[in-house]
């Protein structure tokens, strides 16, 4: 469970201005004996504040240079603060204390000051490095545990046994007035059965293979409820193209499953509408269907549309969104996700057990 923003931004200005002063002490060691008044404390804190100003524009404004890897840009502009900063320090220190510069030259000064802007610059710099890498850390493992909560939810949340149990019943039917048909109906359940399975154990499945999935749990819905119930379903054909991007498995089948668990129990009027588009890497799912007009009550655990969204803040954050709308009589849901490339899926592994 993640801490409340205002908790974590007072934890953040705590530790900022713990290591405001640790390091001011620091720093300020070599000549703690000569700090007698406060004229003195005060020229030592405004000569501390030019040297952590500087580090911390070179963290907040350089650094990310680096983590982009624009290496040379980021050598390049930490040249050119180095040199600005140092002239500020010289300037500053002109005016602090007049009489140390009336006996140095002031080559001599310029490279103390050159040398003493690098050196605290590392040495701070150093210090907020470690401290982002145990962040870091910390981050890490608490995804990690989250991680593992989806993961068990999302086994819980695949597709709901009634499902299975009402197929099987139907195609009993089917069994003993068109025996013909049932070959290719087995093969679709199946497909349904053998891909949840193998799924649950990989991070990643190509579009084309969801897809797949998906429209087969349709084809069996059909012979369902499709004598009371309108369904439209339309996909993408281009095999080479579903082929070409990843998404994380049964992504899809929660949002597909409750507009059928949920909209299909009047016995006219009801519908169901489907529709998959695929523009570029952006793949938009949208559901629409019938509310009953009377109240049926569906067994749900509820865990469908909510470990579908813990996942998509996961593994897609920033790159989806999802919209949920109830207009009299109908049930509307839009998911819009920008999709990896396939050999380029996101680094995440849910954990296997």
């Amino acid at each position: 469970m993640r801490l409340p923003t205002w908790v974590t931004n007072r934890k953040r200005w705590l530790r900022e201005g713990l290591f405001f002063v640790v390091l001011f002490v620091l720093m300020s060691l070599n000549s703690w004996n000569r700090l007698t008044t406060v004229n003195d404390f005060v020229r030592a804190l405004i000569y501390f504040l030019l040297l952590y100003g500087q580090a911390q524009f070179h963290r907040f404004v350089l650094f990310p240079f680096l983590f982009k890897q624009q290496v040379r840009r980021y050598i390049v502009l930490t040249t050119l603060c180095l040199l600005a900063g140092s002239f500020v320090v010289y300037t500053a220190n002109y005016w602090l204390y007049p009489e140390f510069y009336d006996k140095q030259d002031w080559r001599e000064i310029g490279l103390f000051h050159l040398a003493t802007c690098t050196v605290s610059l590392i040495a701070i710099m150093a210090i907020f490095l470690i401290q982002r890498f145990y962040q870091q850390q910390q981050e890490r493992n608490a995804d990690q545990l989250l991680l593992q909560e989806v993961q068990m939810n999302f086994l819980h949340a695949q597709l709901n046994p009634h499902f299975f149990f009402n197929t099987l019943n139907n195609l009993y039917g089917i069994s003993l007035h068109q025996p013909n048909r049932m070959p290719d109906l087995l093969m679709q359940l199946s497909r349904l059965m053998r891909y949840q399975v193998d799924s649950s154990r990989r991070s990643w499945v190509s579009l084309l293979q969801e897809v797949e999935f998906i429209t087969s749990y349709i084809s069996l819905e059909r012979e369902r409820v499709g004598h009371r119930c309108q369904i439209e379903y339309s996909y993408p054909t281009d095999t080479c193209m579903l082929q070409g991007y990843q998404l994380a498995p049964l992504l899809l089948i929660p949002l597909v499953e409750n507009a059928f668990k949920h909209g299909t129990g009047d016995i006219q009027g009801s519908f169901v509408f489907i529709s998959l588009t695929l523009t570029g890497d952006t793949l938009t799912l949208n559901v629409e269907n019938s509310v009953p007009t009377r109240r049926v009550t569906v067994t749900s655990t509820g865990l469908g549309l909510q470990n579908t969204r813990q996942r998509l803040e996961i593994l897609y954050a920033g790159k989806h969104q999802l919209r949920i709308e109830q207009p009299p009589g109908r049930y509307k849901t839009e998911l819009i996700v920008q999709l990896f490339p396939l050999s380029h899926a996101q680094p995440i592994t849910l954990p296997t057990h």
